[in-house]
């Protein structure tokens, strides 16, 4: 997955006392650990690094979510294709359905993802779609030690509402076109597509 100015790891965690387990030939140890605030920043206060952080982890989730919907969606256009290999004399009864599901499906990946990325230039070439977005708005929000500002929020405000259309168009896919898909795979004795359960995980 290519992103563009976007975080790609977890946010940094804010000052304060946790521990470590680490687990080797089945054996663990866990030690104290202590995160300090930088002393060049005496005038931020913890509540506005906790709101950083809360903000930046709620904006990390929607992109898993974002994420794990293009993962799903090619899952099951992979396989709608091993379906239609499988169908030998009735593939041309199944096609049009497959052919009604897949475009459901590729609309929202091209929405979520933009698809056409290779390397990391192309984001110059072609725009970013929704996951990269959210990505980079997480970055804004994770640059310096301070609390959110109001257009952050704002902003993931409405890119979250934006995200939850296009699942919506991918769960009403499900319901539909792929119902209808696997009535017809039912008829013709062959496994049904389901959605998998993979996940993009940060």
């Amino acid at each position: 997955m290519i992103l563009w100015s976007a975080a790609n790891q977890g946010p940094p965690a804010v000052p304060g006392t946790y521990q470590v387990r680490v687990t080797a030939d089945g054996t663990s140890q866990t030690r104290p650990l202590k995160i300090r605030k930088h002393p060049g920043y005496s005038d931020v206060a913890q509540a506005d690094l906790e709101q950083q952080l809360a903000l930046a982890l709620q904006i990390r989730d929607r992109t898993n979510e974002a994420n794990d919907a293009v993962i799903r969606i090619r899952d099951l256009k992979q396989q709608v294709q091993d379906r239609l290999s499988k169908a030998g004399s009735r593939r041309s009864e199944l096609e049009p359905a497959a052919r009604a599901l897949t475009a459901k499906l590729t609309t929202v990946e091209e929405d979520l993802y933009q698809v056409r990325n290779r390397s990391g230039q192309d984001p110059l070439n072609f725009p970013i779609k929704l996951n990269n977005r959210l990505a980079s708005l997480r970055r804004v929000v994770e640059t310096g030690d301070n609390r959110p500002t109001d257009g952050a929020y704002q902003v993931f405000k409405e890119l979250s509402g934006e995200l939850d259309r296009h699942l919506s168009a991918l769960q009403t896919a499900l319901t539909n076109e792929m119902a209808v898909l696997n009535r017809q795979l039912a008829r013709s004795k062959i496994a049904p597509v389901t959605p998998g359960s993979k996940k993009a995980t940060e």
